[in-house]
């Protein structure tokens, strides 16, 4: 249960990056709005199975917050970042000072970043540690249902443990390539390991989104 727990922990907290006037620092031409939406499809890369598809809409955009709703088969939930896109808190779990899901500013290609933390769940009192190594590898240009893109290509090392039980450790490769000119990723592949065995491989794929004017 414990291995499951850290699995499906990191997978939630890396689901959605979601920002009403929340600027790139290195772009302020692509602010982001109350309204905006971004639609994703989920592709399961082991079975080659297209399934999970999810909406994330700006509720709410403070001076420190982004408020999101994201909507899924199986309900909605708030989900609130920072203004890099990282997750301070995602309906019961809690991230100190933040998680790593989303990108350091100004981008260029070989820049780097590491970040410990730590999540919480405010309802089971289980916590978990995290040390993540994200790094800009390229600048290309992808093509998805959504459109064209010239993206940043990040590549993300994650290692996470549960603080009671150091021992059980999981680990997840994440390739994310993410567009400036929406502010946001455009795909996203997580492969997760516990005790070095795979156990999933995903690709999350932006197929629609619309920007507020």
């Amino acid at each position: 249960m414990i291995r499951l727990f850290a699995v499906s922990s990191l997978v939630l907290f890396m689901l959605f990056p979601c920002l009403a006037s929340a600027q790139v620092p290195d772009d302020s031409n692509n602010s982001v709005q109350v309204g905006d939406q971004w639609t994703y499809v989920t592709k399961d890369e082991i079975t080659g199975n297209v399934g999970r598809q999810r909406t994330a809409t700006v509720t709410e955009i403070t001076p420190k917050e982004i408020v999101t709703r994201m909507v899924t088969p199986d309900g909605d939930s708030l989900i609130v970042f920072d203004h890099e896109w990282n997750r301070t808190k995602n309906g019961n779990f809690e991230y100190k000072p933040h998680d790593a899901n989303g990108v350091q500013f100004p981008l260029a290609v070989g820049k780097e970043w590491r970040l410990q933390y730590f999540t919480s769940n405010t309802k089971t009192g289980t916590h978990f540690k995290s040390s993540d190594l994200s790094k800009v590898v390229a600048k290309e240009t992808v093509t998805t249902d959504a459109g064209t893109f010239e993206v940043f290509r990040i590549e993300r090392q994650v290692k996470q443990f549960n603080t009671a039980d150091p021992s059980r450790a999981s680990e997840f490769q994440i390739t994310l390539l993410y567009a400036p000119k929406i502010n946001h990723w455009v795909r996203r592949t997580i492969v997760a390991k516990v005790e070095k065995r795979t156990r999933s491989n995903e690709t999350d794929e932006l197929v629609a989104f619309n920007r507020k004017q």
